[in-house]
């Protein structure tokens, strides 16, 4: 399965656009979620960001403030609005705990939950996911070395391995970690800094989804 990293990372990452580019080629989406001081559910990456002389941060703003302030300006999506374009495969990448529950029940109202990963790279919010909602889907991403020892423990849907550990442990040290993980759960691959077109056909067949940067380009090179 192919999933659009952020729909498809660039200028417009995180926003209608890109997921509708997605959307149309992919087997579904990833995105970050956030919470706003007003309870909206938004697609952003970031949590704080720098405008007119000042750092703002995306839970201390109403939906209304960040879509005057935020860079990205009217771009930036509710989840909602991203769940009305009907996506296939969802990974939403929480990024503020705050938002578990308001995104539980939204997925809930809109009968979606079962086809949504819900994933975290802190390891401490996956007991809290699972407990709130103990027949989700649960995705640990891999963000720092205590992260490939904490992948190891059983409770996850899936891993969601970087590329970049290539760079770390060599072609064969990622493929034996990839062996190790695929024994009682799914491996997913994401992308930070590496080439995916150059990594990704070598590996293809030890992950179940790749969440990549360029999906498009991907799934052409992939099955032309």
């Amino acid at each position: 399965m192919i999933l659009g990293h952020r729909g498809v990372k660039g200028p417009l990452e995180n926003t209608l656009p890109a997921f509708e580019r997605a959307i149309k080629h992919c087997d579904g989406i990833e995105f970050d979620v956030r919470i706003t001081a007003d309870g909206r559910l938004v697609t952003v990456h970031d949590g704080a960001f720098q405008a007119e002389g000042g750092e703002y941060s995306v839970k201390s703003l109403t939906y209304r403030e960040l879509l005057r302030l935020h860079p990205m300006g009217k771009l930036i999506p509710t989840v909602e609005r991203v769940l009305k374009l009907r996506p296939g495969l969802i990974n939403a990448d929480l990024k503020d705990i705050e938002a578990l529950i308001p995104l539980l029940d939204l997925l809930e109202r809109k009968k979606m939950l079962e086809r949504v990963v819900i994933s975290t790279d802190v390891w401490e919010w996956v007991p809290i996911i699972l407990r709130e909602c103990p027949d989700c889907r649960v995705g640990f991403s891999i963000t720092n070395a205590m992260g490939l020892f904490r992948s190891l423990r059983a409770g996850v849907y899936s891993i969601h391995v970087p590329l970049d550990l290539v760079g770390y442990i060599g072609f064969g040290g990622l493929v034996a970690l990839l062996n190790l993980y695929r024994k009682n759960r799914e491996v997913w691959f994401w992308n930070y800094k590496m080439n995916e077109i150059e990594i990704v056909p070598k590996v293809i067949g030890l992950a179940n989804a790749v969440i990549s940067d360029d999906p498009l380009r991907l799934k052409r090179f992939i099955f032309s």
